[in-house]
């Protein structure tokens, strides 16, 4: 199956990769198929194997393409710029949610940040905790914060029926991850 449109290697992977990440959000991994994505991306369903080897190939290219969107700001204090980057692509917080729950999970480590890159995001987070008085694991604030901008984008539906959500609620959530920035990128006070 074609769209008479010629792409390059990397259009064909692109459009792959979207694809598959809007098939994915609908149904889950398990019940996407390599020649669902080749009739969504218009192309043949060869050329998934032919770009990812196989449909496990394109399920972590696909995840790992969204973790490096989200984590590839090397600043400390990043949650105004992940909530950005998920609000400008709604299907990666779906896309995980539906891994985490139809699996495959193995493949989970791959949307989750690298290591250096998380011991650089837990650092002012166990900094700030402890200037607070707080005796939690800095992972685990961390873990909580990520679980909520995920949730913010997987929930969104019910949050709209459900709880009243004002218009300017995007606006209020920005307000609030640049205040988490802020008291995490201000060294604490010492008495």
């Amino acid at each position: 199956m074609s769209s008479g449109k010629v792409r390059g290697a990397a259009a064909t992977k692109e459009a792959l990769i979207a694809a598959f990440l809007r098939l994915v959000a609908e149904r889950g991994v398990s019940a996407v198929s390599v020649r669902d994505v080749a009739a969504a991306a218009g192309v043949n369903h060869g050329l998934v194997h032919r770009h990812f080897g196989s449909k496990d190939g394109l399920v972590r290219a696909a995840l790992a393409r969204s973790a490096e969107r989200v984590h590839a700001d090397a600043r400390p204090g990043l949650s105004a710029r992940s909530f950005a980057v998920l609000r400008e692509n709604p299907l990666l917080p779906v896309v995980v949610a539906r891994t985490c729950l139809d699996g495959p999970r193995d493949l989970l480590k791959l949307a989750a940040p690298p290591p250096a890159r998380l011991a650089e995001l837990v650092a002012p987070m166990r900094r700030l905790l402890a200037a607070l008085g707080l005796d939690v694991d800095a992972h685990v604030a961390n873990a909580l914060g990520s679980a909520a901008l995920l949730g913010w984008f997987v929930f969104r539906p019910l949050f709209e029926k459900g709880y009243g959500l004002p218009k300017k609620a995007d606006k209020e959530v920005e307000r609030l991850v640049a205040a988490l920035d802020r008291l995490l990128s201000t060294p604490p006070h010492r008495p």
